[in-house]
């Protein structure tokens, strides 16, 4: 296995992990690759076609890439028009300049998201954002709601399990550079069972890239530089942060989804119910067979969970 193919084996390998997520779509198609410049480098998206449809911008969480959307979007895309960014660092998106590393990445991703919306021009969408890509929807829909007609946040929330977080930092760790693709697939069948080993087979494809060391992630880990002063106060800056991504909870003003993992370590299930009730107009799912990674773990119910939302919320012509 490669993780680099041409349009014939990614449409073979695309319907390989359809078939066994158990999905039925109309057809295999792939998405079209379109680069950009927004906010200082150049950024990776994927669209669905169908631009006549009601709009729908995706934003994946960290350690992924726009492709993570695929399975999903096979059952979504004769309904809607998708269109899902490779965020900065991630992807094929470029990596952040080094002598802008200390700025702040999530500023950084909330400028990026305005700039890439004001570029798409759509009167009227759906903004849907998982993980670190649900933290980043949530701040874009309190500071910019023109436009915005409904928000899908997936499996994260003001209030997160640091087991979970830790659990996932190590396995990034453990599997940073193998020799291998095989070796990645071996130890995400571990990490995610829900999934079966043609859709890890076809979600690593586009999520690793050849290095002279061997293969290892599509993103940017490089540290960033924090003062000893900084350090020292790192806890009361979460803090700060966790209270600010309630304000902004409150703030939203749109009809909201809120997806969890019925086996979520990151998501807890009263944590869930407590964002929900701190919103305007919002409710929770949960997706059954599933963990963080909803979306992927079961995109049948997601799909079909996430249709029946835009549905309502959605204008069509």
């Amino acid at each position: 296995m490669t993780a680099t193919t041409g349009q014939t084996d990614y449409s073979k390998l695309m319907a390989a992990a359809a078939k066994a997520a158990g999905l039925n779509p109309s057809a295999i198609v792939r998405p079209e690759d379109h680069w950009l410049q927004l906010n200082g480098i150049r950024f990776h998206y994927l669209d669905w076609g169908n631009a006549h449809l009601p709009h729908v911008v995706l934003l994946h969480g960290g350690s992924l890439t726009a492709h993570t959307w695929d399975m999903a979007a096979l059952l979504l895309r004769d309904r809607y028009h998708l269109v899902a960014l490779d965020q900065r660092r991630h992807g094929d998106t470029e990596w952040t300049p080094g002598d802008q590393l200390d700025l702040d990445n999530n500023e950084l991703m909330l400028e990026d998201t305005r700039q890439f919306i004001a570029h798409l021009g759509y009167a009227s969408y759906a903004l849907v954002g998982m993980s670190m890509g649900g933290m980043n929807a949530i701040r874009f829909a309190a500071e910019h709601p023109a436009g915005l007609a409904a928000l899908g946040i997936v499996d994260i929330a003001p209030e997160t399990m640091r087991a979970g977080q830790i659990e996932m930092e190590q396995f990034r760790e453990a599997t940073e550079t193998l020799s291998r693709v095989e070796d990645f697939l071996e130890r995400a069948g571990k990490f995610m069972p829900h999934r079966a080993p043609e859709h890890l087979q076809y979600s690593l494809t586009h999520s690793l890239k050849q290095t002279a060391e061997g293969w290892t992630w599509k993103q940017d880990y490089r540290p960033r530089e924090q003062p000893a002063e900084e350090k020292a106060t790192q806890q009361a800056r979460r803090d700060r942060a966790d209270e600010a991504m309630w304000a902004d909870v409150r703030a939203i003003a749109v009809p909201t989804l809120l997806f969890r993992g019925a086996d979520s370590k990151i998501l807890a299930h009263d944590a869930a119910e407590r964002t929900v009730a701190a919103m305007r107009d919002a409710r929770l799912v949960v997706i059954a067979r599933a963990t963080h990674n909803v979306h992927s773990d079961n995109p049948a119910d997601f799909a079909s969970a996430l249709d029946g939302f835009l549905s309502a919320a959605l204008p069509r012509a």
